[in-house]
C-alpha cells in the first residue's frame, strides 16, 4: 500500500488514530485555564494544555473505541491505533517532554499527507512540541514510508507554525489551507513549492479569524461529498466574506497573492452545496460550532462520521438527503447498520463525543489519513 491522499473524501484505506490514556489523569484544573490571575492582574497561562475541561477517561476510551470500530467496520483493518508505537518512541528515545501528551488524541495536527508527500508539521504551542519529535521519529523509522518524501517543516523554519487541521486536499488539482491562529501565511508560503512539485495546480489560503474558537479551517468547514460541505457561518463572523490568497502553478513567483474575491466565491466556483452547521438559528450555529458540528470525517463520498450532540447539524444533513444512523446500532443491530452503511444513500453516522470534544476536536481532528482511494 503506497501512502497517498489526493482528496478529502476518497474511500479510506488507512488512517491513524491515537486513543486517550492515563496521560489525561495527570491533568490538573489549572492546566485547562487559558488565563491565570493573581492579586493584581490576569495573564495568559503559558502551560495551558489546550483542553476546555477535564475528561472522564473511561468514558472517553469507550467513545474513542466506538469511533475506531465504526471505521474498521467500514473497511476492516483500515484504522491503525498508533498509541503504543508513539509511547515506545517517547520512552526509548528519551524525548524531552514536560507536558502530558493529551492532544495526541487529535493526530490530524501532527502530520498531513498531501499527494504522495508526508508533511511533518510544527505546533504553535510548546505543549505539543514533543508530539512533533515523536512523529518525525515514527515516519523516519517505519519501513512502510522509506520510499516516501518526508518534509519536516520545523527544519524549513523552526519559528513558524503549521498544523494539519488547516490543510485540505480538495482534489488532485487544489489544496486549501487555513491562515489561522495556528498556521501563518508565511508558513503556507514556504510549503507552496513542495506542493506544486506534485502537480497540484492551485493553493487557496483562507484567512480565518485569529481566535481559539476557529483555531483551524476544519473548525468551520469540512467536505462531506463530491460537491458538498458542512460550513459554519454566523452574522458575527461573516465567514463567507473571509479574504482569499491564491497561488497558481506556473506563475512567475508562485506567491500567495490576496484576491479581490472571497471565500464564498471560491466555494461557488467549486460548486459546493453548503450545509449549515447548527441549522438556521444563530444560537445553535454558535453552540454546534463549539461542539465541532462543522468537523466531520468522510469514510467515502457521502458517508461521514460526526458527534451526536450536534442535533441541528444532523437535521440539516437529513434535509440534504443524508440518512442518519447511530453508531450504537453497530453493536445493537448490526444488520441494519450494515444495510444503511452499504446503501447507495448518503449517510451520517453519529458517535458519542461528550468527552472527546473537550479538547476542541471533532472526528476529522481525531484522524490522520494515510491512504484514500482515487476518485
Amino acid at each position: 500500500m503506497k501512502p497517498e491522499i489526493f482528496s478529502e473524501i476518497g474511500s479510506i484505506e488507512k488512517v491513524f488514530v491515537y486513543s486517550p490514556g492515563e496521560e489525561h489523569n495527570l491533568v490538573l484544573p489549572k492546566d485547562i485555564r487559558p488565563y491565570l490571575e493573581n492579586d493584581s492582574s490576569i495573564y495568559p497561562n503559558e502551560n495551558f494544555l489546550l483542553f476546555d475541561d477535564l475528561i472522564d477517561l473511561e468514558v472517553a476510551k469507550n467513545q474513542h473505541e466506538m469511533f475506531i470500530d465504526v471505521i474498521n467496520f467500514y473497511k476492516e483493518g483500515s484504522c491503525v491505533n498508533i498509541r503504543s508505537d508513539f509511547k515506545k518512541i517517547l520512552n526509548d528515545e528519551n524525548i524531552k517532554n514536560d507536558y502530558p501528551l493529551i492532544n495526541l488524541m487529535y493526530p490530524r495536527d501532527i502530520a498531513v499527507m498531501i499527494g504522495k508527500q508526508i508533511f511533518l508539521t510544527s505546533s504553535s504551542s510548546k505543549v505539543r512540541k514533543a508530539e512533533n519529535l515523536i512523529t518525525e521519529s515514527y515516519f523516519r523509522k517505519d519501513s512502510n514510508y522509506k520510499d516516501c518524501e518526508i518534509i519536516d517543516f520545523k527544519k524549513i523554519n523552526n519559528k513558524l507554525s503549521l498544523e494539519g487541521g488547516d490543510i485540505f486536499v480538495i482534489n488532485k488539482d487544489i489544496v486549501m489551507i487555513g491562515i489561522s491562529e495556528r498556521t501563518s501565511l508565511e508558513a503556507i508560503q514556504l510549503i507552496v513549492p513542495y506542493i506544486f512539485d506534485q502537480d497540484f495546480q492551485k493553493i487557496i489560503a483562507v484567512n480565518l479569524p485569529k481566535e481559539r474558537a476557529m483555531m483551524h479551517l476544519d473548525t468551520i468547514f469540512t467536505q462531506t461529498s463530491y460537491n458538498e460541505a458542512i460550513m459554519f457561518n454566523h452574522e458575527d463572523y461573516n465567514i463567507e466574506d473571509l479574504d482569499i490568497f491564491l497561488a497558481t502553478k506556473g506563475s512567475k513567483s508562485n506567491k500567495l497573492i490576496k484576491q479581490n474575491y472571497k471565500f464564498i466565491d471560491i466555494l461557488k466556483d467549486l460548486d459546493f452545496n453548503l450545509i449549515s452547521c447548527g441549522g438556521s438559528e444563530n444560537n445553535f450555529k454558535l453552540r454546534e460550532q463549539l461542539t465541532d458540528g462543522a468537523n466531520s470525517f468522510a469514510l467515502e463520498p457521502g458517508k461521514i462520521i460526526m458527534y451526536n450532540c450536534n442535533y441541528n447539524t444532523i437535521k440539516e444533513l437529513e434535509k440534504n438527503d443524508y440518512k442518519h444512523i447511530s453508531s450504537k446500532s453497530l453493536y445493537n443491530d448490526q444488520l441494519t447498520f450494515e444495510k444503511v452503511l452499504r446503501s447507495d444513500s448518503k449517510v451520517v453516522i453519529s458517535i458519542d463525543g461528550s468527552e472527546l470534544v473537550k479538547g476542541r476536536g471533532g472526528p476529522r481532528c481525531m484522524t490522520l489519513p494515510i491512504k484514500r482511494s482515487s476518485l
